[in-house]
């Protein structure tokens, strides 16, 4: 795979598939996993939600970009990730630093379908 998660960036190929591997180590039962990637003019580019975890007493979870969600145009934008408890208690979590801001870059994809 051609992508990179570091504390601020996540980069991807445009068109791959990312699987995010999450372990919040505390039981996530009826918590909602959110990820958004905006533009800088603030327009929605990918919205993911997961409901349904790996093992939720054990608080591990995936949540999977698709490449349906990475065919955005190439460019950097902005995204970060939120965990909402059951008890309404939300939490960001990534980018792991409070006042950081993280970037999502799509990279220029060269193998491409050819349409005919």
């Amino acid at each position: 795979m051609s992508s990179q998660i570091t504390e601020s960036k996540i980069c991807i190929t445009q068109g791959d598939t990312l699987p995010i591997i999450l372990n919040f180590h505390q039981d996530i039962t009826d918590a909602v996993v959110a990820m958004q990637v905006r533009d800088e003019n603030g327009a929605l580019l990918i919205d993911k939600k997961v409901t349904e975890h790996t093992d939720a007493l054990l608080g591990k979870t995936m949540l999977t970009l698709t490449s349906a969600d990475t065919s955005i145009p190439v460019g950097t934008y902005q995204t970060d990730m939120e965990i909402t408890f059951n008890d309404g208690t939300r939490y960001t979590f990534y980018p792991p630093h409070i006042g950081k801001s993280a970037c999502f870059c799509i990279a220029k994809q060269i193998t491409q379908e050819e349409k005919i």
